[in-house]
Protein backbone atom coordinates (compact mmCIF):
# COMPACT_ATOMS: atom_id res chain seq x y z
CA UNK A 1 0.00 0.00 0.00
CA UNK A 2 2.60 2.92 1.45
CA UNK A 3 5.03 2.05 -1.69
CA UNK A 4 2.09 2.36 -4.28
CA UNK A 5 1.82 5.77 -2.58
CA UNK A 6 5.44 6.19 -3.91
CA UNK A 7 7.21 6.87 -0.58
CA UNK A 8 9.74 4.65 -1.23
CA UNK A 9 10.09 2.65 2.39
CA UNK A 10 12.17 -0.29 3.37
CA UNK A 11 10.38 -2.86 4.45
CA UNK A 12 11.25 -2.02 7.88
CA UNK A 13 10.19 1.92 7.90
CA UNK A 14 7.24 0.35 6.29
CA UNK A 15 6.25 -1.53 8.61
CA UNK A 16 7.13 0.91 11.39
CA UNK A 17 4.73 3.34 9.64
CA UNK A 18 2.26 0.78 9.99
CA UNK A 19 2.66 0.27 13.41
CA UNK A 20 2.37 3.65 14.18
CA UNK A 21 -0.70 4.43 12.02
CA UNK A 22 -2.11 1.29 13.35
CA UNK A 23 -1.75 2.58 17.04
CA UNK A 24 -0.94 -1.30 17.61
CA UNK A 25 2.83 -0.31 19.80
CA UNK A 26 3.20 -1.48 23.12
CA UNK A 27 4.02 0.22 26.23
CA UNK A 28 7.59 -1.08 25.56
CA UNK A 29 7.73 1.16 22.45
CA UNK A 30 9.29 4.42 22.00
CA UNK A 31 8.11 6.63 19.58
CA UNK A 32 6.45 3.50 17.52
CA UNK A 33 9.83 1.96 18.06
CA UNK A 34 9.16 -1.55 19.95
CA UNK A 35 12.29 -2.84 21.53
CA UNK A 36 13.55 -6.73 20.28
CA UNK A 37 14.56 -7.06 23.64
CA UNK A 38 13.11 -5.75 27.16
CA UNK A 39 13.80 -7.44 30.62
CA UNK A 40 11.52 -5.19 32.74
CA UNK A 41 12.87 -6.67 36.55
CA UNK A 42 9.65 -4.40 38.28
CA UNK A 43 6.83 -6.32 36.22
CA UNK A 44 8.54 -9.40 35.92
CA UNK A 45 7.75 -9.39 31.97
CA UNK A 46 10.35 -10.14 29.18
CA UNK A 47 10.49 -10.41 25.84
CA UNK A 48 13.15 -11.77 23.33
CA UNK A 49 12.94 -11.28 19.46
CA UNK A 50 9.43 -9.50 20.51
CA UNK A 51 7.67 -12.09 22.21
CA UNK A 52 7.04 -13.01 25.60
CA UNK A 53 9.30 -15.35 27.46
CA UNK A 54 10.53 -15.72 31.43
CA UNK A 55 13.36 -14.75 32.90
CA UNK A 56 15.39 -17.57 32.98
CA UNK A 57 14.91 -17.98 29.27
CA UNK A 58 15.99 -14.54 28.50
CA UNK A 59 18.73 -13.86 30.80
CA UNK A 60 21.57 -15.97 33.34
CA UNK A 61 21.94 -15.09 36.43
CA UNK A 62 24.32 -16.40 39.04
CA UNK A 63 25.53 -15.88 42.58
CA UNK A 64 27.67 -18.56 44.38
CA UNK A 65 25.98 -17.76 47.91
CA UNK A 66 23.08 -16.91 49.77
CA UNK A 67 21.86 -13.14 49.86
CA UNK A 68 19.34 -11.28 51.61
CA UNK A 69 16.83 -8.68 49.96
CA UNK A 70 13.58 -6.86 50.82
CA UNK A 71 10.46 -8.11 49.74
CA UNK A 72 6.79 -6.24 49.04
CA UNK A 73 5.98 -6.27 52.56
CA UNK A 74 9.14 -4.89 53.78
CA UNK A 75 10.88 -7.43 55.48
CA UNK A 76 15.07 -8.50 54.96
CA UNK A 77 14.53 -11.90 53.70
CA UNK A 78 17.46 -14.48 52.23
CA UNK A 79 17.05 -16.06 49.14
CA UNK A 80 19.16 -19.38 48.14
CA UNK A 81 22.29 -19.60 45.50
CA UNK A 82 21.85 -18.45 41.98
CA UNK A 83 17.70 -17.00 43.14
CA UNK A 84 17.66 -13.60 41.83
CA UNK A 85 16.62 -11.18 43.87
CA UNK A 86 13.53 -9.92 41.85
CA UNK A 87 11.10 -7.68 43.56
CA UNK A 88 13.24 -6.31 45.91
CA UNK A 89 11.80 -2.94 47.18
CA UNK A 90 13.38 0.21 48.81
CA UNK A 91 11.39 2.52 51.47
CA UNK A 92 11.06 5.72 50.36
CA UNK A 93 10.18 7.25 53.15
CA UNK A 94 6.36 5.97 53.29
CA UNK A 95 6.28 3.20 51.54
CA UNK A 96 7.77 0.15 50.39
CA UNK A 97 8.68 0.79 46.42
CA UNK A 98 9.39 -2.06 44.36
CA UNK A 99 12.99 -1.04 42.25
CA UNK A 100 13.53 -4.13 40.20
CA UNK A 101 16.41 -6.63 40.77
CA UNK A 102 19.20 -6.14 43.51
CA UNK A 103 22.13 -6.51 41.55
CA UNK A 104 25.60 -6.62 43.35
CA UNK A 105 28.48 -7.27 41.16
CA UNK A 106 31.27 -7.26 43.45
CA UNK A 107 31.65 -10.47 46.19
CA UNK A 108 31.73 -8.89 50.29
CA UNK A 109 32.28 -10.37 53.34
CA UNK A 110 31.03 -9.29 56.20
CA UNK A 111 34.24 -9.18 58.86
CA UNK A 112 32.10 -8.38 62.07
CA UNK A 113 31.10 -11.54 63.82
CA UNK A 114 27.55 -12.07 65.93
CA UNK A 115 26.49 -9.29 63.44
CA UNK A 116 23.29 -9.45 65.72
CA UNK A 117 24.14 -10.70 69.10
CA UNK A 118 25.28 -7.20 70.97
CA UNK A 119 25.48 -9.66 74.22
CA UNK A 120 28.32 -11.92 72.61
CA UNK A 121 31.57 -11.32 74.15
CA UNK A 122 32.34 -9.77 70.78
CA UNK A 123 30.85 -7.43 71.72
CA UNK A 124 32.21 -5.61 74.63
CA UNK A 125 30.34 -2.69 76.47
CA UNK A 126 31.31 0.57 78.62
CA UNK A 127 27.89 1.15 81.08
CA UNK A 128 25.87 -0.14 78.48
CA UNK A 129 23.41 -3.41 79.13
CA UNK A 130 22.20 -5.38 75.49
CA UNK A 131 19.24 -7.38 75.58
CA UNK A 132 18.73 -9.72 72.49
CA UNK A 133 15.69 -10.26 71.43
CA UNK A 134 13.96 -7.34 72.37
CA UNK A 135 11.86 -5.56 69.14
CA UNK A 136 10.83 -6.39 66.10
CA UNK A 137 14.08 -5.94 63.23
CA UNK A 138 13.69 -5.19 59.54
CA UNK A 139 13.44 -9.59 59.49
CA UNK A 140 10.44 -9.40 60.69
CA UNK A 141 11.44 -11.07 63.90
CA UNK A 142 11.54 -10.08 67.29
CA UNK A 143 15.24 -10.27 67.01
CA UNK A 144 16.66 -6.58 67.49
CA UNK A 145 19.20 -5.58 69.98
CA UNK A 146 18.01 -3.06 72.46
CA UNK A 147 20.72 -1.43 73.54
CA UNK A 148 20.26 0.61 77.08
CA UNK A 149 22.80 3.02 78.66
CA UNK A 150 23.12 2.89 82.19
CA UNK A 151 22.56 5.23 85.41
CA UNK A 152 25.95 5.50 85.45
CA UNK A 153 27.85 8.71 84.51
CA UNK A 154 30.01 9.16 81.86
CA UNK A 155 29.64 7.55 78.41
CA UNK A 156 27.90 4.95 77.02
CA UNK A 157 28.44 2.40 74.02
CA UNK A 158 29.13 -0.81 72.74
CA UNK A 159 31.67 -2.03 70.39
CA UNK A 160 33.62 -4.13 68.21
CA UNK A 161 37.72 -4.98 67.45
CA UNK A 162 38.43 -5.00 64.01
CA UNK A 163 41.82 -3.63 63.56
CA UNK A 164 41.08 -3.20 59.69
CA UNK A 165 43.46 -1.93 57.71
CA UNK A 166 43.39 1.76 56.08
CA UNK A 167 41.60 1.13 53.12
CA UNK A 168 38.30 1.82 52.34
CA UNK A 169 35.65 0.11 54.69
CA UNK A 170 32.29 0.31 55.24
CA UNK A 171 30.69 -0.11 58.43
CA UNK A 172 26.95 0.20 58.64
CA UNK A 173 24.34 -0.94 61.52
CA UNK A 174 20.55 -0.25 61.64
CA UNK A 175 19.54 1.78 64.44
CA UNK A 176 15.49 2.76 65.76
CA UNK A 177 14.20 4.66 68.31
CA UNK A 178 13.56 2.79 72.02
CA UNK A 179 12.86 5.36 74.63
CA UNK A 180 16.00 7.77 73.34
CA UNK A 181 15.58 9.61 70.54
CA UNK A 182 19.43 9.67 68.32
CA UNK A 183 21.99 7.25 68.09
CA UNK A 184 25.68 7.66 67.42
CA UNK A 185 27.38 5.17 65.32
CA UNK A 186 31.88 5.85 65.03
CA UNK A 187 34.79 4.99 63.83
CA UNK A 188 37.48 4.61 66.20
CA UNK A 189 41.49 4.09 66.25
CA UNK A 190 42.96 2.48 69.34
CA UNK A 191 42.43 4.73 72.11
CA UNK A 192 39.71 7.25 72.69
CA UNK A 193 41.16 10.43 71.14
CA UNK A 194 40.59 9.73 67.59
CA UNK A 195 37.63 9.11 65.90
CA UNK A 196 34.96 9.84 63.53
CA UNK A 197 31.62 9.88 64.63
CA UNK A 198 27.70 10.78 63.64
CA UNK A 199 24.82 11.42 65.64
CA UNK A 200 21.12 10.49 64.06
CA UNK A 201 17.59 11.65 64.70
CA UNK A 202 15.79 8.59 64.73
CA UNK A 203 12.63 10.14 64.16
CA UNK A 204 13.78 11.21 60.49
CA UNK A 205 17.03 9.96 60.09
CA UNK A 206 18.93 13.71 59.36
CA UNK A 207 22.43 13.61 60.84
CA UNK A 208 22.33 16.07 63.90
CA UNK A 209 26.07 16.35 64.37
CA UNK A 210 29.51 15.26 63.30
CA UNK A 211 32.28 14.69 65.53
CA UNK A 212 36.40 14.02 63.89
CA UNK A 213 39.28 14.36 66.10
CA UNK A 214 42.16 13.42 63.80
CA UNK A 215 42.83 13.44 60.42
CA UNK A 216 39.58 10.94 58.29
CA UNK A 217 38.95 10.31 54.90
CA UNK A 218 34.99 9.51 55.61
CA UNK A 219 31.59 10.13 54.67
CA UNK A 220 28.25 9.11 55.75
CA UNK A 221 25.14 7.46 54.32
CA UNK A 222 21.56 6.74 55.84
CA UNK A 223 18.95 5.04 54.55
CA UNK A 224 15.09 4.48 55.71
CA UNK A 225 14.59 0.92 56.21
CA UNK A 226 10.64 1.26 57.45
CA UNK A 227 11.23 2.33 61.55
CA UNK A 228 14.92 1.82 61.20
CA UNK A 229 17.74 3.54 59.92
CA UNK A 230 20.83 1.93 58.46
CA UNK A 231 23.61 4.44 58.76
CA UNK A 232 27.29 3.91 57.36
CA UNK A 233 30.44 5.58 57.60
CA UNK A 234 32.52 4.86 54.57
CA UNK A 235 36.47 5.62 54.39
CA UNK A 236 39.60 4.57 55.60
CA UNK A 237 39.81 1.59 57.58
CA UNK A 238 39.87 1.87 61.66
CA UNK A 239 40.16 -0.40 64.55
CA UNK A 240 37.14 -0.13 66.63
CA UNK A 241 33.29 -0.03 65.99
CA UNK A 242 31.32 1.41 67.74
CA UNK A 243 27.27 2.35 68.66
CA UNK A 244 25.14 3.47 71.13
CA UNK A 245 22.59 5.60 72.54
CA UNK A 246 21.93 9.38 73.02
CA UNK A 247 19.58 11.66 74.75
CA UNK A 248 19.59 14.59 72.98
CA UNK A 249 21.22 15.22 69.09
CA UNK A 250 23.93 17.68 69.85
CA UNK A 251 26.43 17.41 72.53
CA UNK A 252 29.75 18.23 73.50
CA UNK A 253 31.62 15.07 72.81
CA UNK A 254 33.75 12.65 74.81
CA UNK A 255 35.31 9.03 74.43
CA UNK A 256 34.96 8.27 70.76
CA UNK A 257 32.31 11.00 70.41
CA UNK A 258 30.12 10.17 72.27
CA UNK A 259 28.03 12.01 74.92
CA UNK A 260 28.88 11.55 78.91
CA UNK A 261 25.48 11.61 80.65
CA UNK A 262 23.56 9.94 83.17
CA UNK A 263 21.14 6.84 81.04
CA UNK A 264 17.46 6.17 83.46
CA UNK A 265 18.72 2.51 82.84
CA UNK A 266 15.29 2.18 80.58
CA UNK A 267 15.17 3.63 77.68
CA UNK A 268 17.88 2.85 74.40
CA UNK A 269 17.90 2.26 70.82
CA UNK A 270 17.34 -0.72 69.05
CA UNK A 271 20.63 -2.13 66.91
CA UNK A 272 20.37 -4.70 64.17
CA UNK A 273 22.69 -5.94 61.80
CA UNK A 274 26.22 -4.77 62.22
CA UNK A 275 28.17 -5.37 58.99
CA UNK A 276 31.95 -3.81 58.29
CA UNK A 277 33.52 -4.63 54.45
CA UNK A 278 36.38 -4.00 52.63
CA UNK A 279 34.34 -1.42 50.04
CA UNK A 280 33.51 2.93 49.56
CA UNK A 281 29.62 2.08 50.16
CA UNK A 282 27.59 -0.30 52.09
CA UNK A 283 26.17 -3.28 50.62
CA UNK A 284 23.36 -5.60 51.56
CA UNK A 285 23.03 -7.03 54.76
CA UNK A 286 25.44 -10.67 55.12
CA UNK A 287 24.23 -12.14 58.45
CA UNK A 288 27.22 -13.84 60.44
CA UNK A 289 27.34 -15.52 64.36
CA UNK A 290 30.71 -16.83 64.58
CA UNK A 291 32.76 -15.85 61.92
CA UNK A 292 32.85 -13.60 58.68
CA UNK A 293 30.60 -14.26 55.81
CA UNK A 294 30.96 -13.53 52.28
CA UNK A 295 28.52 -13.16 50.05
CA UNK A 296 29.43 -13.71 45.98
CA UNK A 297 29.38 -11.44 43.17
CA UNK A 298 26.51 -11.49 41.03
CA UNK A 299 26.13 -11.89 37.07
CA UNK A 300 23.43 -10.93 34.77
CA UNK A 301 24.46 -12.35 31.11
CA UNK A 302 22.10 -11.80 28.05
CA UNK A 303 23.10 -14.45 25.28
CA UNK A 304 24.05 -13.58 22.23
CA UNK A 305 21.32 -15.69 20.86
CA UNK A 306 18.64 -13.45 22.43
CA UNK A 307 20.05 -10.20 21.51
CA UNK A 308 18.80 -8.05 18.94
CA UNK A 309 21.67 -7.09 16.38
CA UNK A 310 22.54 -5.01 13.40
CA UNK A 311 25.54 -3.78 11.99
CA UNK A 312 24.54 -0.22 11.27
CA UNK A 313 22.12 0.87 13.75
CA UNK A 314 20.95 -0.11 17.47
CA UNK A 315 19.62 1.91 20.43
CA UNK A 316 19.82 0.91 24.66
CA UNK A 317 17.86 2.08 27.21
CA UNK A 318 18.56 1.18 30.88
CA UNK A 319 16.92 2.68 34.31
CA UNK A 320 17.60 1.27 37.99
CA UNK A 321 19.41 2.88 41.38
CA UNK A 322 23.15 2.41 42.08
CA UNK A 323 25.71 3.20 45.51
CA UNK A 324 28.80 4.64 44.40
CA UNK A 325 31.43 6.43 45.46
CA UNK A 326 34.02 9.12 43.99
CA UNK A 327 37.01 6.42 44.67
CA UNK A 328 39.16 7.84 41.02
CA UNK A 329 38.51 6.07 37.99
CA UNK A 330 36.34 4.83 35.74
CA UNK A 331 34.41 1.85 38.13
CA UNK A 332 31.02 1.86 36.90
CA UNK A 333 30.26 -0.47 33.61
CA UNK A 334 26.61 -0.76 33.61
CA UNK A 335 26.49 -2.96 30.32
CA UNK A 336 29.36 -4.18 28.61
CA UNK A 337 28.88 -5.93 25.28
CA UNK A 338 32.25 -7.83 23.92
CA UNK A 339 33.47 -9.61 21.15
CA UNK A 340 37.41 -8.60 21.95
CA UNK A 341 39.30 -5.72 23.36
CA UNK A 342 39.32 -3.95 19.80
CA UNK A 343 35.48 -4.84 19.65
CA UNK A 344 32.90 -3.89 22.26
CA UNK A 345 30.18 -1.32 23.36
CA UNK A 346 30.11 -0.61 26.93
CA UNK A 347 28.04 2.14 28.91
CA UNK A 348 30.07 3.69 32.37
CA UNK A 349 29.72 5.40 35.07
CA UNK A 350 32.87 7.70 35.91
CA UNK A 351 33.76 8.36 39.21
CA UNK A 352 37.20 10.48 39.50
CA UNK A 353 37.10 13.51 41.09
CA UNK A 354 35.24 16.64 38.81
CA UNK A 355 34.28 14.29 36.42
CA UNK A 356 32.61 11.97 39.01
CA UNK A 357 28.55 11.19 38.14
CA UNK A 358 29.08 11.39 34.00
CA UNK A 359 27.80 8.61 32.16
CA UNK A 360 29.91 7.54 28.94
CA UNK A 361 28.56 5.66 26.13
CA UNK A 362 31.54 3.86 24.40
CA UNK A 363 31.88 1.83 20.97
CA UNK A 364 35.30 0.73 20.20
CA UNK A 365 35.43 -0.62 16.75
CA UNK A 366 38.99 -2.05 14.81
CA UNK A 367 40.95 -0.85 17.93
CA UNK A 368 39.49 2.77 17.75
CA UNK A 369 37.15 3.94 20.37
CA UNK A 370 34.21 6.51 19.97
CA UNK A 371 32.37 8.12 22.78
CA UNK A 372 30.09 10.57 24.36
CA UNK A 373 29.18 11.52 27.17
CA UNK A 374 26.79 13.42 29.63
CA UNK A 375 27.70 16.56 31.90
CA UNK A 376 28.00 15.53 35.75
CA UNK A 377 24.80 14.53 37.09
CA UNK A 378 24.48 12.09 39.56
CA UNK A 379 26.45 12.27 43.27
CA UNK A 380 27.93 9.48 45.34
CA UNK A 381 25.17 8.12 47.46
CA UNK A 382 23.23 5.01 48.28
CA UNK A 383 19.86 4.22 45.51
CA UNK A 384 20.87 7.09 43.67
CA UNK A 385 18.05 6.66 40.59
CA UNK A 386 19.41 6.83 36.68
CA UNK A 387 17.82 6.14 33.66
CA UNK A 388 20.41 6.17 30.54
CA UNK A 389 19.60 5.56 26.61
CA UNK A 390 21.52 5.66 23.09
CA UNK A 391 21.61 5.30 19.59
CA UNK A 392 24.62 3.14 18.03
CA UNK A 393 25.52 3.11 14.55
CA UNK A 394 28.55 2.93 11.61
CA UNK A 395 27.76 7.04 11.05
CA UNK A 396 26.55 8.08 14.45
CA UNK A 397 26.78 7.79 18.36
CA UNK A 398 24.49 9.69 21.30
CA UNK A 399 23.68 9.49 24.32
CA UNK A 400 20.99 10.40 27.07
CA UNK A 401 20.91 10.63 30.65
CA UNK A 402 17.61 12.07 32.47
CA UNK A 403 15.55 13.42 29.23
CA UNK A 404 18.95 15.40 28.31
CA UNK A 405 21.20 14.39 25.20
CA UNK A 406 24.84 14.77 24.60
CA UNK A 407 26.32 15.65 21.50
CA UNK A 408 26.36 13.38 19.01
CA UNK A 409 28.99 11.72 17.31
CA UNK A 410 28.45 11.50 13.79
CA UNK A 411 31.85 10.52 12.64
CA UNK A 412 32.73 7.21 14.79
CA UNK A 413 35.34 4.45 13.13
CA UNK A 414 32.66 2.20 12.44
CA UNK A 415 30.02 -0.07 14.86
CA UNK A 416 31.75 -3.14 16.06
CA UNK A 417 30.06 -6.89 15.14
CA UNK A 418 28.85 -7.71 18.35
CA UNK A 419 26.59 -10.27 16.57
CA UNK A 420 27.89 -13.37 18.40
CA UNK A 421 28.68 -11.74 21.32
CA UNK A 422 26.84 -12.02 24.89
CA UNK A 423 26.19 -9.17 27.20
CA UNK A 424 27.11 -8.36 30.35
CA UNK A 425 24.23 -6.48 32.51
CA UNK A 426 24.83 -4.85 35.61
CA UNK A 427 28.54 -5.64 35.28
CA UNK A 428 30.34 -3.22 37.60
CA UNK A 429 27.14 -2.31 39.30
CA UNK A 430 26.49 -2.39 43.27
CA UNK A 431 22.37 -1.30 43.06
CA UNK A 432 19.16 -1.99 41.33
CA UNK A 433 18.00 -2.74 37.72
CA UNK A 434 14.41 -1.91 36.68
CA UNK A 435 14.51 -2.08 33.30
CA UNK A 436 16.62 -2.77 29.75
CA UNK A 437 15.14 -2.05 26.58
CA UNK A 438 17.37 -3.18 23.31
CA UNK A 439 16.35 -1.93 19.71
CA UNK A 440 17.86 -3.23 16.30
CA UNK A 441 17.07 0.38 14.74
CA UNK A 442 18.06 4.08 15.67
CA UNK A 443 15.24 5.29 17.90
CA UNK A 444 16.62 8.70 17.04
CA UNK A 445 17.75 11.45 19.33
CA UNK A 446 13.99 11.96 20.16
CA UNK A 447 13.94 8.54 21.19
CA UNK A 448 16.45 8.41 23.57
CA UNK A 449 15.44 11.29 25.14
CA UNK A 450 12.09 10.19 25.76
CA UNK A 451 13.63 6.49 26.84
CA UNK A 452 15.76 8.11 29.38
CA UNK A 453 12.58 10.17 30.71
Amino acid sequence: MFNSLGLGLTRRKRNKLVTILLGSTSADAILGFEPKLVLNFKTDTYKTDGAATTFSSAITHTRASSATMVNASGTLVTVGNNVPRTGHHIYNGSAWVNEGILHESEARTNLVTYSNDLSNVAWPNTNNSNTTNAGVSPDGTSNANKVVPTVSSGVHYTYQDLSLSNTDHSFSVYVASAGYGFATICAGVNGSTLYYAVVIDLSDGTQTALYSAGTHSKTVTVEPVGSFYRVSINGDGEKYYVVGASDTGTYTPSNYGFKSFSGDGTSGILVYGAQAEAGSTPSSYIPTTTASVTRAAETLTVPAANLPYDSTNMSIQIDGKMTYADTGGDNGKLIRWENDINNKLWASLDSSGASTGSIYWTQRSLGVSDFTSSLPQFSPDTNVPFNLSSRHGSTFLNGAVGGTAGIADTTPTSFPDLSASNLSLGHNLMGTIGQFRMWDEDITDAGIVEAST
